[in-house]
């Protein structure tokens, strides 16, 4: 049950793709294309919530739903992006912190 739960992540930022590993243990997908593919995402999701609201202010739409659905996204993707911020950096001053 847990497991279904957190396979719903991506149902939040829709630009983050599985990684994958091919046989010869290649990587298809970089870190760093993920993290940029999941920063565009978050972006995209802040523009659709601007856009949503500014079209609701100016009376062009009446759902107060869609502008609160678009608005939560928009504010649970910048968060978790935020939170994968923080544990980059932590893991950064952890190995920093090392003796070699």
């Amino acid at each position: 049950m847990a497991l279904e739960a957190i396979g719903s992540v991506n149902t939040v930022l829709p630009g983050i793709r599985p990684l994958k590993v091919s046989d010869t243990g290649d990587n298809e997908v970089s870190f760093k294309d993920m993290l940029l593919d999941a920063i565009n995402s978050v972006n995209q999701l802040q523009h659709e919530s601007d856009a949503i609201t500014e079209d609701f202010i100016a009376g062009r739409t009446d759902s107060i739903h869609d502008v609160m659905i678009a608005g939560t996204k928009a504010s649970l993707a910048l968060d978790f992006m935020i939170e994968i911020r923080n544990k980059i950096v932590e893991a950064y001053q952890e190995i920093m912190r090392m003796q070699v």
